[in-house]
């Protein structure tokens, strides 16, 4: 399939501990519980907005037709919206920037590399992308940790640059269609 396909109807991840789906309506009270924990925002390169003060809001604009994914990460036992997971800024439908985050009370349980690994896996085997790529402030070491669990590699150090509204030293990270077969293909043989 091509991102085009997914235009008008985003599709479902299926993890062992995750669901990855649109968020809808009901979901405000889960994300009411932990989107405006300023913590989430230390690293994030800017403070809360109205919408992550108020959810609600999140479902006010009629949304439009996109490329882009947003999904919300269900916590299949709790049953809760626990995160937040973007592929975004798609460029030529080759190229796409990754961003996450996750409720601080369920942080540290594998629970994010458990969705980026998915959202891998779904973007170079059900899209036509090529890459994926995410800056992340050298001082947030738990979400590069997650990006090296998922397969990404560091590339580059930007210093003095400017991450969303905060200008700060960042990390760059990049994955390939080509990196991901590779290490899917090592692996397979050595599970094999």
């Amino acid at each position: 399939m091509k991102l085009q396909d997914y235009i008008q109807n985003k599709p479902i991840l299926d993890t062992e501990r995750l669901l990855l789906r649109p968020l809808q309506y009901d979901d405000i009270d889960d994300l009411k519980e932990w989107l405006g924990d300023k913590s989430l925002y230390q690293y994030w390169g800017k403070r809360p907005g109205k919408s992550d003060l108020n959810p609600e809001l999140l479902f006010q604009k009629k949304e439009r037709p996109t490329k882009s994914f947003h999904w919300g990460i269900v916590h299949k036992r709790d049953e809760k919206v626990i995160g937040e997971m973007w592929v975004y800024l798609i460029e030529n439908d080759r190229m796409a920037k990754v961003a996450f985050r996750l409720s601080p009370i369920y942080q540290g349980n594998g629970f994010m590399a458990e969705a980026l690994t998915e959202v891998v896996i779904f973007c170079f085997e059900k899209t036509e992308l090529q890459r994926l790529w995410a800056d992340v402030h050298v001082l947030n070491i738990a979400s590069y940790k997650t990006l090296e669990k998922a397969g990404f590699k560091r590339e580059g150090h930007i210093r003095g640059g400017k991450m969303v509204n905060t200008y700060c030293d960042y990390y760059l990270y990049g994955m390939t269609r080509t990196d991901y077969y590779e290490t899917k293909g090592m692996t397979q043989l050595q599970n094999g």
